[in-house]
């Protein structure tokens, strides 16, 4: 088996128009392939399981009663994003921040983008985190690998 490794690779987020921009004024972000240990790291799962009132097969006085199912099963599932930009984002380029008086920054390295507070910061975070836990290369990233 031979498997194809790339530790470093610049990814351009499908978001907000991204993509429509001239290929130099495109957010573009550098993504530092996680080993196999760092994956483990990426998200966890949280399970909780409601019963009905009457779930003992006894009452109070020791009466044998019949015992009602789950009332629910939820699963969650958690993406650590914080570990995800401080651990597998090097540079940022071509994204910038207005604060409220008008005063812009540059943010360059995925723990900038980790503490950003700016709206739509959302939709950059959560593609960068899908892209860095896909363990599949997209069809653009295979040709690029040829």
């Amino acid at each position: 088996m031979v498997l194809t490794e790339e530790p470093k690779y610049w990814f351009y987020p499908d978001v907000q128009g991204n993509l429509n921009l001239p290929e130099s004024e495109r957010l573009a972000v550098e993504i530092i392939r996680p080993t196999g240990f760092q994956s483990k790291e990426f998200v966890s799962v949280k399970s909780t399981r409601e019963f009905y009132r009457n779930d003992q097969p006894l009452d109070a006085d020791g009466n044998a009663r019949e015992v009602k199912k789950f009332k629910s099963v939820t699963t969650e599932l958690c993406v650590n994003a914080d570990y995800i930009l401080r651990e597998c984002v090097g540079q940022v380029r071509n994204l910038s921040v207005k604060d409220g008086g008008g005063k812009e920054r540059q943010i360059k390295s995925g723990s900038e983008l980790a503490d950003c507070r700016a709206y739509g910061i959302a939709e950059i975070v959560s593609a960068v985190c899908n892209e860095v836990r896909s363990d599949v290369p997209t069809d653009s990233k295979k040709k690029s690998l040829e």
